[in-house]
């Protein structure tokens, strides 16, 4: 865990929650660069410097939550230094990402003051970038911090915690677009190419698949 600020103390709530309706099977544990594609991102968030990490579970958990089990058996046995990893269910996942969202941050701790927001399916975003996202969030801690790519904000995004209780209230499928659309003068845009791929069919990630191979 990292305890180097204490006036600084990031959560990072992984959303993995979906049903993939559109991969026509369960996303979350589809294999990338020859592992779970939750266990690769779950992976990546360790190597980060966040003080914790939440996945937040809805549709097949218990099979989800068996691999993810996996990781988190490595990271008992492992090096101290690596943050803590849980997973709570989202009862309400069927509503969207906003509900995942609400489910990760009504867990959230006391100390935590700032929480980093991401996809299991960005499956180029590395450690690196979310640590960039990290440093920018600390020297500015007061506003959000959000990807930018496609021309347009998105996740990986970081909010303050004056944000939590608005980030508790979604409930819809939009996650939180709205909120940053909303808070556009407050946002320190970070440049990420990487974050535009996503996997959301079965074509997207051989096409990944093929891309990596090259």
């Amino acid at each position: 865990m990292n305890t180097e600020d204490k006036h600084y103390c990031i959560e990072a709530i992984l959303l993995a929650a979906g049903e993939s309706r559109r991969f026509n099977d369960t996303k979350q544990l589809a294999f990338v660069d020859k592992k779970p594609m939750l266990v690769g991102t779950v992976e990546m968030l360790k190597n980060a410097k966040f003080n914790s990490i939440t996945v937040v579970l809805g549709a097949n958990a218990s099979n989800v939550k068996n691999v993810l089990q996996q990781v988190s058996l490595e990271s008992a046995l492992g090096s101290n230094r690596f943050p803590s990893v849980n997973a709570i269910i989202a009862h309400k996942w069927q509503q969207g990402m906003g509900a995942s969202i609400a489910a990760g941050i009504e867990n959230l701790a006391q100390d935590i003051t700032h929480v980093f927001i991401g996809l299991t399916d960005q499956v180029e975003i590395r450690s690196e970038q979310c640590n960039l996202m990290m440093i920018a969030s600390r020297k500015n801690p007061n506003k959000i911090v959000a990807a930018f790519y496609n021309g347009k904000l998105g996740a990986p995004a970081i909010f303050p915690k004056a944000y939590f209780a608005e980030l508790a209230l979604l409930e819809n499928d939009k996650g939180a677009r709205n909120i940053l659309r909303a808070n556009a003068a407050h946002i320190i845009s970070i440049d990420m190419p990487e974050a535009a791929r996503d996997i959301d069919t079965k074509k997207d990630l051989l096409s990944y698949q093929s891309n990596t191979q090259t």
